[in-house]
């Protein structure tokens, strides 16, 4: 009942209920003379202490219709509502007075002005009639919730069981406005608690009205009960069969996902989306834990979708909706402040209050989609609200928004255009951060002694006039923020590509990219110590080396001096490998004199070569 809301209406909860107090205790003389002298909260304040006897039955029902008039632009579930705050805020002024009265003077002083009984013993029979009834009404008023919340958009059901259950929710609210009514009438036999036979008629008209509703909330209940079941099972079927059904648009299955009868509001940042504004748009339905960490995939997705400088439309046609689904079926308080918190800094759309989403789709999602719980998925909703990709997370940390419309096909045709083992492909996402033309040296290890060779090798190289950055991927590095994202989306990139691959191609046909991306996963460090994967982040070209070999690589091109000026360093490094030819089988080449020349290499073995002065 937290969530009640007020439609078409500009006064706050908490004003409707104390206004709601004034017209159920309204005194019938009115006060408008004192009004002239008194201040409106002041005034509220008198009126809601006074007491308005209703004599007789019939009194009763005119002054229940008055609620009820007052109350007409309020749904039915939140009429009941309303009308219990009222009746509590009634009661709450007088027993909290006596609850304190033995520890706080004050209470104690204000419980005499009210002629409040402080022993509680002389009126407890009644207020234990009292409590059981308050207990009942407030539960018949859960079920007229239930009932209004219940998804009848998505789920039309038997008029007849719809009507019939209709009708008595309008009974039961009338019996709920009624009975809260009643009891204020009761009161009087509270402050005078010594009229006895008075108190225990009182207490008796109590326990009537528990019973009548008791009974009545029995029979609400299972009505209830059987239009949700019937209504869950329409849903469960709808959803099992959304690509078999055919729709004009995205509208018709996004209700069904995230509405119930209020409609379950969306939301970026704290401002409201409404589901019309996803129509005619690929939606990427993101599925994961209330609790995304900063290492999840989670933000790593977004980052590609969001953050990719490849995103230069001016209109994006695909939104992402984040669903976050709770470790068990009920939310804990925590996942809740969580999720607030994240959904507020995140730039997806989200929907406003998840908890409040049908367990027949949370079912739904866990069973028939491959949702596991801590893990993060993407399905894809094509713009005709047809599942295409049940799984993009791969495709979208390789590729980005390169990878829309985020479809199996389109997948296929990726793989075609980036057939070859490069740095571009590992470090597509990494592209605001590599500068273009850039070489790289990408290092990876666990063991620092290892690593710290190959750095001390590599910065000698670029004091010799290699440009190139050095990048430690290794996991067991301690690294900064920034460095750790970079090396978590490395190796989860890395992962993507191998899933990817294993889904389109057959074990005796494995290509490059997959035997090199299984390679570094799998990498034996206790054999090798280490690798290193050097390239242009702008080409196709790299070279991966392993063990010792990295090393020896640096320490040749390091003798070679300046002989090796104006080469590249994944060209060094490449040339490096070749065993030199012998001093008397180098080629001898004779150019002419230019300033400035660049590096001569030998026509066989590719090394750069020594340079002589002839002069003629």
């Amino acid at each position: 009942m937290t969530y009640i809301e007020v439609f078409e209406s500009k006064e706050t909860l908490a004003y409707a209920i104390s206004r709601i107090s004034v017209e159920v205790t309204d005194h019938p003389f009115h006060l408008k003379p004192i009004q002239k002298c008194l201040g409106k909260e002041i005034l509220k304040l008198l009126r809601l202490q006074m007491l308005c006897p209703c004599m007789g039955e019939s009194e009763i029902h005119s002054r229940t219709m008055v609620l009820f008039d007052l109350l007409k632009e309020y749904r039915w579930d939140a009429k009941p509502v309303l009308v219990l705050g009222a009746l509590a805020a009634t009661y709450g002024r007088l027993l909290l007075p006596i609850h304190l009265a033995f520890s706080d003077p004050v209470a104690a002083s204000i419980a005499t002005l009210n002629q409040l009984p402080i022993e509680r013993t002389k009126f407890r029979p009644w207020l234990n009639s009292l409590s059981l009834l308050i207990k009942i009404l407030v539960d018949v008023s859960k079920c007229i919730i239930e009932f209004e919340r219940l998804p009848f958009k998505q789920a039309k059901l038997d008029s007849n069981i719809v009507g019939e259950t209709m009708s008595n929710i309008r009974l039961a609210t009338y019996w709920v406005v009624k009975s809260a009514l009643a009891c204020l009438q009761q009161i009087p036999y509270f402050k005078q608690p010594q009229q006895a036979t008075e108190s225990r008629r009182a207490a008796g008209e109590l326990s009537s009205l528990g019973y009548q509703l008791r009974s009545m909330h029995t029979r609400l209940s299972k009505q209830v009960e059987e239009c949700s079941t019937q209504i869950e099972e329409t849903i469960y079927q709808r959803l099992r069969n959304i690509n078999t059904e055919t729709h004009q648009d995205n509208q018709e299955v996004l209700q069904l996902l995230f509405s119930i009868q209020d409609d379950l509001l969306l939301q970026q940042y704290s401002r409201q989306i409404d589901i019309t504004d996803l129509k005619e748009k690929v939606i990427l339905l993101l599925l994961s834990k209330p609790e995304p960490l900063p290492t999840d995939p989670f933000h790593f997705l977004l980052q590609q979708l969001y953050d990719h400088p490849s995103n230069t439309n001016t209109e994006q046609n695909y939104e992402i909706l984040w669903i976050p689904i709770p470790t068990s079926e009920k939310w804990t308080e925590q996942e809740k402040e969580t999720f607030k918190f994240s959904s507020n800094s995140l730039p997806c759309i989200s929907v406003s209050r998840p908890w409040l989403m049908t367990p027949t789709v949370m079912n739904f999602l866990r069973t028939e989609w491959p949702y596991r719980d801590g893990e993060t998925m993407m399905v894809v909703m094509d713009p005709n609200g047809k599942i295409v990709n049940m799984n993009a997370m791969d495709m979208v940390l390789i590729w980005g928004v390169k990878a829309f419309p985020f479809t199996v096909p389109r997948e296929d045709e990726l793989w075609e255009e980036d057939e070859t083992w490069s740095l571009q492909l590992i470090l597509d996402g990494f592209n605001t951060w590599v500068k273009q033309g850039r070489e790289f040296c990408l290092l990876g290890s666990e063991y620092s002694n290892w690593l710290d060779e190959i750095k001390s090798l590599a910065l000698k190289l670029q004091n010799l006039g290699f440009e190139f950055e050095l990048i430690d991927l290794s996991k067991q590095t301690l690294a900064s923020r920034e460095e750790r994202s970079i090396q978590e989306l490395f190796w989860l990139r890395l992962e993507s590509i191998k899933r990817s691959k294993l889904r389109r191609i057959e074990s005796s046909k494995r290509d490059r990219v997959f035997q090199e991306v299984t390679e570094l996963i799998e990498f034996d460090y206790n054999t090798h110590k280490g690798w290193a994967v050097i390239g242009n982040g702008s080409t196709a070209e790299t070279v991966k080396i392993v063990g010792v070999e990295v090393k020896e690589r640096m320490r040749r091109i390091l003798r070679w001096g300046e002989d090796a000026a104006g080469m590249s360093f994944t060209e060094a490094i490449r040339v490096a490998e070749e065993e030199p030819c012998g001093e008397s089988s180098h080629t001898v080449v004779v150019v002419p004199f230019e300033e400035g020349k660049g590096v001569v290499t030998c026509e066989k073995c590719k090394r750069p070569m020594k340079k002589f002065v002839a002069y003629q």
